[in-house]
């Protein structure tokens, strides 16, 4: 990757980040090349002539796939995941709530990056790519597009999203159909705060048939915060007051957040729904390759949770 830095502020649109989007899009070639070799498959549920892996069965999924061989073996609910290689639907699920404005560089903007690193790869493989804003309602940036022209119009419009109040994951389920013309591999990216639900977009898009990947996005202050004992904190979404008690704060935090990223974990298994921690100190195309080198779009999710380094 390129040893040019990134400033906080640096938009989509800064030379420095387009050189290193630049360089990403090389690995775009690549697995273009390998598609017209033919070896290049995305992976689905289905029941194809090569099936090429199973994985749980989890809801959305058609139960016409379900290996029932496998479940005579192991008395579990596995469904068949075939080679596939028609063109890979990727769908970016942007958080635009409050709270994702908070950060230096913020949430928002380190998602934004991310998701336009994936998308110039995406596309430069002759995949094709849309994005949604959610917050209290979605709202699409572009729907499904495709070539050099597509990832402009993309980073055009990633550029000009801007943090809103509450937050409704869930609703943007049946917009990110639409917008992709169909099932598809849907990414969220998201600090996963949601207090109707951190996972209540992926389920519902589970139940619409997409594969789904999530991207955690916080900040190194959150996961190791200063001591505010006594100090009172603004919720950046509903506006709420919370006054701090003199003592305990930091390690009650702690172990909130614990508690909340394991029950996260969990749910995200039962659903078969990955997910990717990363901060907004990690370079965006760093998490790109780690992203790819677990298999992100080749439409199966990503080997196994991850961790931020």
């Amino acid at each position: 990757m390129s040893e040019r830095t990134l400033d906080p502020g640096d938009g989509l649109l800064a030379p420095a980040f387009l050189a290193r989007l630049a360089q990403l899009q090389l690995l775009s070639r690549r697995l273009a090349e390998a598609r017209r070799r033919g070896r290049r498959q995305t992976r689905r549920a289905g029941a194809g002539l090569e099936a090429i892996d199973v994985r749980a069965y989890a809801p959305g999924d058609d139960p016409r796939r379900i290996d029932w061989k496998a479940y005579a073996r192991f008395e579990r609910l596995l469904v068949r995941v075939v080679a596939d290689e028609a063109p890979l639907r990727l769908g970016l699920v942007l958080d635009t709530s409050g709270s994702m404005a908070f950060g230096a560089p913020s949430k928002l903007r380190q998602a934004a990056r991310v998701a336009a690193g994936l998308a110039a790869v995406a596309l430069g493989a002759e995949d094709r790519v849309a994005a949604l804003a959610a917050a209290d309602a979605p709202r699409l940036v572009t729907r499904a597009s495709g070539g050099r022209r597509g990832l402009q119009q993309l980073l055009g419009a990633l550029e000009g999203l801007g943090a809103g109040r509450g937050t409704s994951l869930a609703t943007a389920a049946s917009a990110a159909t639409g917008a992709l013309g169909g099932r598809g591999l849907c990414v969220v990216l998201s600090d996963l705060l949601d207090p109707a639900g951190a996972l209540a977009g992926a389920r519902a898009l589970r139940l619409r048939g997409h594969e789904v990947a999530l991207v955690e996005v916080l900040t190194p202050e959150e996961l190791d915060p200063p001591d505010l004992a006594g100090c009172e904190l603004e919720d950046a979404e509903t506006g709420d007051l919370l006054e701090l008690p003199p003592e305990g704060a930091l390690a009650a935090y702690r172990e909130c957040l614990e508690a909340h990223r394991e029950a996260l974990d969990a749910e995200a298994a039962e659903l078969g729904v990955p997910v990717l921690r990363v901060t907004t100190a990690d370079p965006f195309d760093a998490v790109v390759v780690r992203a790819l080198e677990a298999g992100l779009l080749r439409g199966a999710g990503l080997a196994g949770r991850e961790r931020a380094a």
